[in-house]
């Protein structure tokens, strides 16, 4: 009988300490409850004489993208610096940092990474702060499997 993948073993870390002589990884966890893994395919499309009038794809590049949602825990050493005003409100360097994602297959990606569209407010007046980010891997990442 087929079993079904459960989103909470996938595992995250990030890497906090992104300018220290040493990475301080933290687990991505507490607080998010919401993961989309994405290739972000660049499509190109052709229609070409011989064709007919129909066309044809051609994926010919892409980048790996994590989206995560949830709300925001106070204290978390991964929400603390991803949410930060350092991170925030800044561009560059202050985006950059290197992340793994353990996928529920077994697969160990990592890859330096940039973290994008950080929101971290909104919401209900009754609920926990909303909060979201993605995770945009830099070039090609580095993928491990392992073995289940």
């Amino acid at each position: 009988m087929p079993d079904i993948a459960l989103n909470y073993d996938y595992r995250l870390e990030i890497n906090t300490t992104p300018e220290g002589e040493s990475e301080t990884m933290a687990e991505i966890a507490e607080g998010f409850n919401s993961i989309t893994e994405s290739l972000n395919e660049v499509v190109q499309q052709f229609s070409f004489f011989g064709d007919g009038g129909y066309g044809s794809s051609f994926v010919t590049g892409g980048q790996l993208t994590v989206t995560l949602s949830g709300v925001r825990m106070k204290g978390d050493p991964a929400q603390d610096y991803m949410f930060s005003d350092a991170v925030l409100y800044n561009w560059g360097k202050a985006r950059e940092t290197t992340c793994k994602l353990y996928c529920p297959d077994g697969d160990v990606i990592s890859c330096p990474v940039t973290l994008a569209k950080i929101n971290r407010s909104g919401g209900e007046s009754q609920n926990g702060t909303a909060v979201s980010l993605e995770i945009h891997f830099n070039g090609k990442p580095e993928v491990e499997t392992q073995k289940q």
